[in-house]
C-alpha cells in the first residue's frame, strides 16, 4: 500500500512539473499580458499630446484675439461707443471659432497721461472678469506723454483640458494683455463706457 499511494504521489509530481514546465514554456498569451500593461500607458500618453496640443492653440488665439482686440479698437477716430466695442468684441470672438468661446473674457481700459501719470480715463467689459485694471507702471509710462493716450486690451480664457477633468486639475488660465496707442488721434473718447 506504501508503494501504491508513493507512487501516486510521484505521479501527481510528475504530472504538476510537467504542467508547471508547459506554461512556462508557452509564450501564446505574452504578447496580451504585455499589451495590458503598456495599453493605458499608451492612451494617456495620447490624450496628453492632444491637451498639450490643445492648450498651445488655445495659447495661440488668445494672443492673437488680444492683438486684434486692441487693433481694430485703436484704430477708431478720437471717439468710440459700447456699440462699436461689441462689434469689435464679436469680431475678437470668431478668431476662436471652434473653440467653444463662452468663457472667454475681453477687457478695455484707455488710460490718459495727466501730470506725469497714466489715469484711468474708461473702460469696457464683455462681462466676464479678467482681473483688475493695470496699474500704470514703467511699461504703461514709458509709451506715453502728457495728453496722450493708450489703451490696453486683455483677454482671458479658461481651457479645459481632457485629462485633467479625469485628475480635477484640468482648469488651464491663458491670457495676455497689450498697450497700443491710438492711430488717428493722440486721445481716444468712449462716449458712453463706464468711467474710471
Amino acid at each position: 500500500m506504501r508503494t501504491s499511494w508513493h507512487n501516486l504521489m510521484k505521479r501527481r509530481a510528475f504530472e504538476l512539473k510537467y504542467l508547471a514546465s508547459r506554461i512556462a514554456e508557452d509564450v501564446r498569451g505574452v504578447a496580451a499580458i504585455e499589451m495590458a500593461f503598456i495599453f493605458p500607458v499608451m492612451i494617456i500618453l495620447y490624450i496628453g499630446l492632444v491637451d498639450i496640443t490643445n492648450l498651445l492653440a488655445v495659447n495661440r488665439r488668445v494672443t492673437l484675439t488680444t492683438s486684434t482686440l486692441a487693433d481694430l479698437v485703436t484704430q477708431a477716430d478720437s471717439s468710440i461707443t459700447m456699440a462699436d466695442i461689441d462689434g469689435v468684441f464679436e469680431s475678437a470672438r470668431a478668431i476662436f471659432e471652434p473653440m467653444p468661446v463662452d468663457g472667454i473674457s475681453l477687457n478695455l481700459w484707455a488710460f490718459r497721461m495727466e501730470d506725469g501719470s497714466p489715469v484711468l480715463q474708461w473702460q469696457y467689459t464683455n462681462g466676464l472678469s479678467c482681473g483688475s485694471a493695470p496699474s500704470g507702471g514703467d511699461d504703461m509710462e514709458s509709451l506715453m506723454e502728457d495728453g496722450n493716450d493708450i489703451i490696453v486690451g486683455r483677454v482671458c480664457y479658461y481651457h479645459e483640458a481632457i485629462l485633467g477633468s479625469l485628475f480635477s486639475t484640468g482648469t488651464f488660465e491663458l491670457d495676455d494683455e497689450l498697450m497700443l496707442r491710438p492711430r488717428q488721434s493722440t486721445t481716444l473718447d468712449c462716449t458712453d463706457c463706464p468711467s474710471g
